[in-house]
C-alpha cells in the first residue's frame, strides 16, 4: 500500500463525497466487533447469575421473569445453533462442516467485511479503484489484532469476555478470521492491479517501485499460511512441521507488512504484535516460575506403555513447592526436553488437584507420541503389574504449561450430568464425574457413557474407576450414578471372570455396566432428558462426528419436547473438548 495523497483526502471522518475515510472504516470495524463482544459479555454475566440462582433454589424452574426469559432465550438459541444439517454430514471422512452456530458467526463476520467494503463505495469507474484498494487495505490491517486475540494463550481477552474457553472454538474462528484477512488483502491487490490498467505498466511499477513488491510478498506469505500450511491434513499429521513453519511464516508476514504499509497504519500492527509478545512473555514467565528451581526442572513424568502398545499412561507427582492448580476438564501442554525439544502437546488431566499428581492417558499416533513410545520401549524398565495393563515404564523430565480450557459453567449447577466420551476421552469423562461427586450441588443424576473399541482399554482406567466407586459409597443416597461402557469389538469381552479386573467389575455391577456393541446416542439423550427435573449438562470428548451427533440430537429433543416453553427439563447445555489441531 503506497503512501499516496489519497490517504489524507477528506475532512474528519468522511470524504467530501460522504464516503468514510479508509482509516475511519477500520474504526467502524472495531466498533462492530466491540459491540458484539460487549453483548456476549452481558450474556455471559447473565448466564453466570442464572447458574448461581439455580444452585440456590435447587435447580427448580426460575421464579423471576427475567431468569425465565433468559432460560427460554438460551434454549431457543441452542435449538437453532447446535445442529449441523444432515445433508452436510454425508462425507465426514472427506470434509467436516461445523454447527449452524459457528457457520452463522462466520457468515456474519464475512458480511461485515463485505458490507464495510461496499459502504458508500460505488465502484462504477476507474477513478474509484484506488479508493476501493485503500478500503480493503485498511480492513486488512484492522483485522490483525483480532487474529492475535483469537490465538493467544494467557491473555485471552475473548475467553474472559465471552466465557468460551474452548481452544477448539477459538482456533476455528482464528482460522476463519485469517481467511477473511486473505480475502480483503486479495481485494486490495485486485483493485490496485486494475488501477494500473496496463499489464506492462504493472510490470514496470513492480520493477521500479519497492512498495508493490513488498505488498506482493506479504500476500504470498499470507496465502502460504492460510491456503497451504494450515489445512487439516498437515496440521493433523505433521504438527511439528506445521508449528515451526507457522511461527516462521507469521514473523516473516509481519516484517513484510511493516515494510509495505505507511507509518500511519502501524498502530494496528503494533497492537497485534504487542498482544502477542506480552502473551508469550507472560506464558514463559509462568512456565519458568512453575517449572524451574535451583536444582533444575521441578517435575518428572513416569511414562508407562500399555500392553497393546497403542496407549501411554503419564503420571506426574506434584512435589514442587509451587503446586500446579487446575479445574476438572482442563488440559496442559507437556514438553519433554529429552524426547521432543521445543515441542509441547496438549493433554487433558484425568486426576483432581487433591490427588497430588497429574494423570494422563494418551493414544499413540504419529509424531511425538510415537517417538515417546519407541524411546520408552527402548530404555524403559519391565513391569510385572500386568493387571494394570502396563509393560514398560521410564521417567523423563517434563515441562508443564497451563492449565487451559475447561467448561465455562460448573457441573454441579445442573440437575443431570451426562458425559459421553470415546476411548482415551475418558480422561475428560472421569474428571467430570469425580468433580461432581466431591461436590454434588444440585445434581441428582450422574451418568457416564464410555465408548471403547477393545475390552482391555477399560483396564487402563482401573484406578480412576476405583476412585469414582469410593466416592459413590459416601455420596448422598438420592444421587443416581451409572457408568455404561460400550465395547464395539464384542469378541474382546471375556465370557466369564478371567482376571482380578473382571471380578472387580462384577462386584460393582450396580454402578458399572459392560454393554456389547455401540450405543444409539439419540436413545441415550432421550432417556436422560425424559428423566431430568431441571437443566441437563452434557460433557463430551471424542470425534467431531460424535460431537455433531450429540448436538443434533439435543437440538431435536429441545425443539420436539418444548423444553424452552415450560416443561420440567429447562434445556440442555453441551460442552465438548477436542484436541484437533
Amino acid at each position: 500500500m503506497a503512501d499516496y495523497n489519497f490517504a489524507n483526502m477528506g475532512q474528519g471522518r468522511f470524504n467530501p463525497d460522504g464516503s468514510p475515510r479508509p482509516g475511519y472504516l477500520a474504526k467502524m470495524y472495531w466498533a462492530v466487533i466491540g459491540a458484539f463482544l460487549g453483548a456476549a459479555f452481558i450474556l455471559h454475566i447473565c448466564d453466570f447469575v442464572l447458574g448461581m440462582q439455580r444452585k440456590r433454589i435447587g435447580n427448580a424452574r426460575p421464579k423471576f421473569t427475567l431468569a425465565r426469559l433468559l432460560a427460554t432465550f438460551t434454549s431457543i438459541a441452542r435449538v437453532l445453533t447446535y445442529p449441523t444439517p444432515t445433508f452436510l454430514q454425508r462425507y465426514p471422512g472427506f470434509v467436516y462442516f461445523p454447527s449452524l452456530g459457528r457457520m452463522l458467526l462466520v457468515l456474519c463476520y464475512w458480511c461485515l467485511l463485505i458490507g464495510l467494503f461496499f459502504y458508500r463505495n460505488p465502484i462504477n469507474d476507474s477513478s474509484k479503484w484506488l479508493a476501493a484498494s485503500y478500503r480493503a487495505a485498511w480492513l486488512s490491517i484492522a483485522q490483525l489484532p483480532l487474529i492475535i486475540l483469537l490465538s493467544v494463550k494467557r491473555l485471552s481477552v475473548i475467553s474472559i469476555v465471552t466465557g468460551s474457553t474452548s481452544s477448539v472454538s477459538l482456533n476455528f474462528f482464528h482460522r476463519w478470521v485469517a481467511r477473511g484477512l486473505l480475502f480483503t488483502t486479495t481485494l486490495h491487490m485486485f483493485y490496485t492491479m486494475r488501477y494500473y490498467a496496463s499489464f506492462k505498466f504493472l510490470v514496470s511499477e513492480l520493477q521500479t517501485n519497492i512498495i508493490p513488491r513488498r505488498g506482493l510478498a506479504s500476500w504470498c506469505i499470507l496465502a502460504w499460511i492460510v491456503l497451504v500450511t494450515t489445512i487439516r491434513p498437515i496440521r493433523h499429521y505433521a504438527f511439528e512441521l506445521f508449528f515451526a513453519n507457522h511461527v516462521i511464516s507469521v514473523i516473516a508476514f509481519f516484517i513484510a507488512v511493516l515494510k509495505h504499509t505507511p507509518s500511519y497504519t502501524h498502530v494496528y500492527i503494533w497492537i497485534a504484535l504487542g498482544l502477542y509478545i506480552a502473551d508469550v512473555a507472560l506464558r514463559w514467565f509462568l512456565i519458568l516460575l512453575n517449572n524451574i528451581s535451583r536444582s533444575g526442572l521441578n517435575y518428572r513424568a513416569t511414562v508407562s506403555v500399555m500392553q497393546d502398545q497403542k496407549a501411554l499412561s503419564i503420571e506426574i507427582p506434584m512435589t514442587s513447592i509451587r503446586l500446579l492448580n487446575w479445574k476438572p476438564g482442563q488440559f496442559v501442554r507437556l514438553s519433554f526436553p529429552t524426547v521432543a525439544p521445543f515441542m509441547a502437546h496438549p493433554f487433558t488431566i484425568s486426576s483432581l488437584p487433591e490427588d497430588n499428581k497429574s494423570l494422563f492417558v494418551i493414544r499413540v499416533k504419529s509424531g511425538f507420541t510415537k517417538r515417546m513410545l519407541k524411546k520408552t520401549l527402548l530404555i524403559g524398565a519391565d513391569l510385572e503389574k500386568y493387571d494394570d495393563n502396563a509393560v514398560k515404564a521410564a521417567t523423563y523430565p517434563v515441562i508443564i504449561d497451563g492449565p487451559y480450557g475447561g467448561p465455562s459453567r460448573a457441573w454441579n449447577q445442573f440437575d443431570t450430568v451426562l458425559s459421553i466420551v470415546c476411548g482415551t476421552g475418558a480422561t475428560y469423562g472421569v474428571a467430570v464425574l469425580r468433580d461432581v461427586l466431591r461436590n454434588t450441588g444440585t445434581v441428582r443424576t450422574l451418568r457416564l457413557c464410555w465408548i471403547v473399541r477393545n475390552y482391555n482399554d477399560i483396564i487402563t482406567f482401573r484406578d480412576h474407576l476405583e476412585r469414582i466407586l469410593k466416592s459413590c459409597e459416601i455420596c448422598a443416597s438420592d444421587l443416581s450414578v451409572l457408568i455404561q461402557v460400550f465395547v464395539s469389538d464384542t469378541s474382546t469381552i471375556p465370557s466369564n471372570e478371567q482376571s482380578e479386573f473382571d471380578g472387580f467389575l462384577a462386584q460393582h455391577a450396580e454402578f458399572i455396566m459392560i454393554i456389547p456393541g455401540k450405543p444409539v446416542i439419540r436413545d441415550l439423550i432421550r432417556d436422560v432428558l425424559d428423566r431430568a427435573g431441571g437443566e441437563t449438562g452434557i460433557a463430551t470428548c471424542g470425534t467431531k462426528t460424535l460431537t455433531g451427533a450429540i448436538k443434533n440430537d439435543v437440538a431435536y429433543f429441545l425443539d420436539a419436547r418444548g423444553a424452552h416453553t415450560g416443561s420440567d427439563a429447562q434445556g440442555c447445555w453441551v460442552h465438548s473438548e477436542q484436541f484437533e489441531l
